[in-house]
């Protein structure tokens, strides 16, 4: 806040994920959720009129389709007036603004709602993490909000071929084997190789064989090939299709001694 107080930068604060907090012996000292409004004193810190939130219902709600977000500046009076003289052609269906209405003034429901979606994030998150490291997949451990897991599969994939890089672009390129879960590499850049690159894409071909999806660190600019975000905020019995499915892909993966391409 300091910082964006001196430079004068506007502090945007995206509470998208706010209720989807959940616990499991995995995060236990993980802190609660606390909006960047409830804290207290900001105004020593930062210029009131820069600090914002924006909220929006599809995450904590489960509700894509419902399209409904708002953004709440107490700090800064002008700037909500000059919104919303462009509100008119951005307002939510009639049917969306009478759900969310109806839902938020409903305290009982939505207390029980919150609380029993904190459980069962829970329990995916133990289901999925239990099925990972028996099949000797890494994961990013510590995580205790959100619907997805950042997995790292090149332990099973096979070694992982990138290229390293002096960090200027021009540096000589060099394949390397690098391990698992490398995640602390500070003082160099590294570039997938095309090898790995074919590597992703044939174990996509395996996974949608079986016609289960997980998404490809592709598609969320991953430093390396090989990670894959799991989404887990699923039906447990839909969950546990998903994943005998993957331990299938992944059986098959071994049997054919790694996913390197070539």
């Amino acid at each position: 806040m300091r910082l964006c107080n001196h430079h004068r930068i506007h502090l945007i604060s995206d509470e998208i994920y706010a209720m989807t907090i959940y616990k499991t012996p995995h995060n236990t000292t993980a802190l609660p959720f606390t909006s960047v409004l409830a804290i207290n004193n900001t105004a020593d810190l930062i210029d009131p009129t820069l600090l914002h939130v924006i909220y929006g219902m599809s995450k904590d709600f489960s509700c894509n389709g419902l399209r409904a977000g708002v953004l709440l500046s107490p700090g800064n009076p002008t700037l909500l007036k000059s919104l919303k003289s462009v509100a008119l052609f951005a307002w939510p269906a009639s049917v969306t603004d009478l759900y969310w209405t109806t839902l938020l003034n409903d305290r009982e429901f939505l207390d029980g709602y919150l609380e029993e979606n904190s459980r069962r994030l829970g329990e995916a998150y133990m289901r999925l993490t239990g099925f990972l490291k028996e099949q000797g997949v890494a994961w990013v451990e510590g995580s205790n909000s959100g619907f997805y897991l950042w997995a790292d599969f090149r332990a099973v994939l096979g070694d992982a071929i990138v290229v390293r890089d002096g960090g200027d672009g021009k540096g000589e390129e060099k394949e390397e084997v690098v391990e698992a879960m490398t995640v602390e590499r500070p003082s160099q850049v590294y570039r997938t190789s095309r090898k790995a690159k074919e590597r992703d894409d044939w174990f996509y071909g395996k996974l949608m064989e079986k016609k289960v999806y997980v998404a490809s660190g592709d598609a969320f600019f991953a430093e390396e090939h090989g990670w894959y975000r799991i989404s887990f905020s699923v039906p447990m019995d839909v969950l546990d299709i998903g994943l005998r499915r993957l331990g299938e892909v992944l059986g098959e993966v071994r049997a054919e001694g790694g996913g390197k391409a070539g």
